[in-house]
């Protein structure tokens, strides 16, 4: 059956409705009992129909749209890539986030089709969110060459403007030597040198930091989708994992100049404190450099990414509404 207000059960069972919202205050209900997503107390059936099971994303995005679990498949405003889509991103952002993220199961219920939702997230992946990227990273120029290109709006357009795509190979080849040289300009590009600092630094690089383009989880969960059938629409089977690989190689260079200050600072000094000449070559497998300093320049690396993945967090959060409800970039 379906859970009913707090209110309607104390009138059911004649208690007053305020001492049944005290006894839920403090945990002397005898009832099992949701707060739904707008703030409501209400009273399940049995422990079986309390949410945990299925993913926090997925069941208030049911809960939105006021269908059980895994029952709305046929449901027009139910979109499988918003709820794939807002499932990674809860797992991927911070604990305090989270509940934001839920937040936008409301927005994802919003009453309105959802069939143009694949193409718009592969046009934020592929063009906006690519430029925001690098503009906020301190690379406009780069960012400059994906913001005029024309937007992904069906299978055709995804065909001719995925930047890393068949119809892109000249783009591809130009964005990443703009990239490369961007950092090279920026005295942020990779050392010339085969010294132990050098090594070290580089070698301790991230490669795996959570924003959109880079999160191997999203990737995965995307690809599932691809090609498949729902009660309304057919997901086209593009872009599927490989396209998603390719998209990965188009990030990493603003997030690697940014932290090698970091990692070469933090190579300088446990060279330092293990008694190793920083312009010598890296020492043997087993030495001390390499089991202390790795862990090390990569935890300098990360940290020194954190502000930027936030930020990067918030225009995901703010592409997903965006997307949801069909509004302009």
């Amino acid at each position: 059956m379906t859970p009913i207000p707090l209110s309607q059960w104390a009138d059911r069972n004649g208690i007053p409705r305020r001492t049944a919202y005290n006894w839920a205050k403090n945990g002397k209900l005898n009832v099992p009992i949701h707060r739904t997503l707008t703030g409501r107390l209400v009273v399940l059936d049995d422990e079986d129909q309390i949410p945990g099971e299925a993913h926090p994303f997925v069941a208030a995005y049911a809960e939105a749209l006021s269908l059980p679990v895994g029952a709305h498949l046929g449901d027009l405003h139910h979109s499988p890539v918003l709820e794939t889509w807002g499932a990674d991103l809860y797992d991927t952002v911070a604990d305090d986030l989270r509940p934001v993220v839920l937040q936008l199961a409301l927005t994802a219920a919003c009453a309105r089709p959802k069939r143009d939702v694949w193409w718009r997230l592969s046009d934020w992946l592929g063009r906006v969110e690519l430029a925001d990227w690098y503009a906020a990273t301190g690379f406009p120029q780069v960012a400059a060459l994906v913001q005029d290109r024309q937007p992904i709006t069906d299978q055709e357009s995804y065909l001719d403007w995925w930047p890393c795509g068949v119809g892109s190979h000249q783009f591809w080849q130009d964005f990443d030597a703009a990239a490369t040289q961007a950092a090279k300009d920026a005295t942020l590009g990779p050392p010339e040198g085969n010294d132990a600092v050098s090594w070290l630094s580089e070698n301790s690089l991230p490669d795996n930091f959570a924003i959109a383009g880079r999160r191997e989880s999203l990737r995965n969960r995307l690809d599932k989708l691809a090609g498949t059938t729902t009660g309304h629409e057919q997901i086209p089977t593009i872009p599927d994992r490989s396209d998603l690989w390719s998209l990965r190689g188009m990030y990493p260079e603003p997030a690697w100049a940014l932290a090698r200050p970091y990692t070469r600072r933090t190579a300088v000094e446990i060279c330092a404190i293990v008694g190793w000449d920083p312009e010598a070559p890296a020492p043997p497998d087993g030495h001390p450099l390499r089991e202390i300093g790795y862990r090390a320049c990569l935890h300098a690396a990360e940290a020194a990414l954190v502000p930027h993945v936030h930020d990067a967090h918030m225009r995901e959060i703010e592409a997903f509404r965006r997307i949801a409800l069909g509004r302009p970039w």
